[in-house]
């Protein structure tokens, strides 16, 4: 690395990760170092017991991954960028990427922006940026490190942090399977960089394309096996739920008070203030049912899954029962009926239709290189995506209690 290293910190997945004087600055502000009280996989520890990192940590590796990429990723040949500021730069967007991620990070977050009008975790993120580290970032101005990582800044150098193969995906990737033991996002990231070129704002990739699929298809198994874990899942609603009426009955602060807070008020924005306003709630709550998930969220009794059966077919071809688990989910009268017929109170219905999986996303500009041109990915039929990646799996789910579950999967049939 040619910037000045002030000092080095062991990191159990990429080993030494070395830091600037400016980083290590940052990383020493409440602001980041509330990042170490904020999981990085939210409740999946109830399922894989090994999974408790934390966004610190994969933060210092997004940032460890970055300087990977600006040393190995080339463009006509040559280095991407040799400038030490810019360097510098595109450093600092991957470690604060993620300063703006709220308690047990993506877990709650939909709720948050759909039902509580809140800020994403990006837009956050550039907010504290904004708030509480002008003073902290010597000659650079806030906007020149939040616009790489909120998408403002566009350009080949935006790929590294937003896109299939980005700083943040191939540390969280690696991290959590390390954690959770799950071994398919064990992907071989120094080989896929080293193949790997950025022309006309497009990754292509040459010689060697079967780590390419590896990487592909390593992610679309750790999607299905566990940020997509029934269980793990289950508890994931569940939080959101609980998350949300907190906030309602005014023991949580609203999201959107992070604004004007102080930075400590800030810092204390994280998973302890959370289990600390649940398990508060079962003592004193008065709100039953509020009570009743908290507890079972605190105690790892999970939902049922009165509904479980991820359907592949065409891409943009939604099969019938998905189509219809997320119109409940998404319209209160069409869950208002789907709970008359079932029997089952309203309150009891989680319906969640998940992000559908593909090997290639076509929105993606990921091509193969091919004498006297490129191709995109998903058309390469000498690749395994090529024969396979033309379908998508769609996966919409109902939880509930479980002594609910039997009433609600008779409920499904013939629905």
């Amino acid at each position: 690395m040619a910037l000045k290293v002030k000092k080095q910190v062991y990191d159990d997945v990429h080993g030494y990760i070395e830091l600037t004087e400016l980083e290590t600055r940052i990383i020493d502000t409440p602001i980041f170092q509330r990042l170490r009280h904020i999981s990085q996989m939210g409740p999946a520890h109830y399922v894989y017991p090994g999974a408790t990192h934390t966004r610190f940590s994969h933060c210092m590796g997004a940032m460890f991954m970055m300087q990977q990429f600006l040393d190995n990723v080339r463009s006509d040949g040559e280095l991407l960028t040799t400038d030490d500021e810019e360097i510098q730069k595109l450093r600092l967007a991957a470690l604060l990427h993620d300063v703006g991620h709220y308690p047990m990070s993506h877990t709650i977050e939909d709720g948050i922006v759909n039902r509580l009008k809140g800020m994403g975790h990006e837009q956050l993120g550039a907010a504290f940026v904004e708030r509480f580290l002008p003073d902290k970032l010597d000659t650079y101005k806030p906007h020149e490190i939040t616009d790489i990582f909120t998408k403002k800044r566009k350009g080949r150098f935006s790929l590294l942090i937003s896109s299939a193969f980005d700083a943040d995906k191939s540390d969280y990737l690696l991290r959590d399977s390390y954690h959770t033991g799950v071994l398919y996002g064990r992907i071989n990231i120094e080989r896929l960089m080293r193949t790997m070129s950025i022309e006309d704002d497009r990754i292509v990739f040459s010689k060697d394309e079967s780590v390419v699929e590896s990487f592909l298809i390593g992610r679309y198994h750790m999607y299905r096996s566990v940020y997509h874990h029934k269980t793990a899942v289950g508890f994931a609603l569940m939080a959101d739920r609980i998350f949300e009426m907190l906030v309602k009955e005014g023991r949580i602060a609203h999201p959107n008070d992070l604004l004007k807070s102080s930075e400590l008020d800030a810092f204390s924005y994280n998973d302890n203030m959370f289990y600390s306003a649940m398990q508060a709630y079962v003592s004193n709550g008065k709100n039953r049912y509020l009570k009743e998930l908290a507890g079972m969220f605190l105690l790892r009794k999970p939902f049922a899954a009165a509904h479980f059966d991820p359907q592949p077919s065409e891409k943009g071809k939604i099969p019938k029962t998905p189509q219809r688990i997320k119109e409940i989910e998404e319209n209160e009268k069409a869950k208002q009926a789907f709970a008359q017929k079932s029997g089952v109170d309203e309150e009891w219905i989680f319906p969640t239709y998940l992000r559908p999986l593909s090997l290639v996303d076509e929105s993606s500009r990921i091509y193969t290189s091919r004498e006297g041109g490129t191709m995109p990915l998903s058309e390469n039929s000498g690749l395994i995506l090529g024969m396979i990646g033309k379908k998508t799996l769609y996966d919409a789910r109902v939880y509930t209690k479980k002594e609910h579950a039997e009433r609600l999967r008779k409920a499904m049939k013939g629905w």
